[in-house]
């Protein structure tokens, strides 16, 4: 009885059709660009932006990412607020964000 079951199940799994997810790799040339991906925003408490690091004003926000598209058309945005960021100005900069053409945009 115990064969039968072990034959059966060995049968049955091979039989059965694995569906994998597909996943993008990036290809080689990509790597060594020197050019980032995305581009990191950040929200302090305090309501300033910084872009990658360097202090923005909220009134070039718009122009700093259209020279940034201009060199990388693809080139995402991942917006990390501080935690006492509240909602309104959030999506403040989400409008900003969306009003500047950014393709590609993630809440961190």
């Amino acid at each position: 009885m115990v064969f039968i079951l072990l034959l059966f199940f060995m049968l049955a799994s091979s039989l059965t059709r694995l569906n994998a997810v597909p996943l993008e790799v990036p290809s080689v040339s990509s790597e060594g660009t020197g050019q980032p991906q995305s581009l990191l925003l950040r929200i302090q408490a305090d309501g300033s932006l910084d872009l990658n690091g360097d202090a923005l004003p909220r009134s070039g926000l718009a122009a700093a990412l259209r020279a940034w598209q201009a060199r990388s058309p693809t080139l995402g945005v991942v917006v990390q607020p501080d935690d006492s960021v509240d909602l309104q100005q959030l999506l403040r900069v989400f409008d900003a964000l969306a009003a500047a053409g950014v393709p590609v945009l993630r809440l961190h």
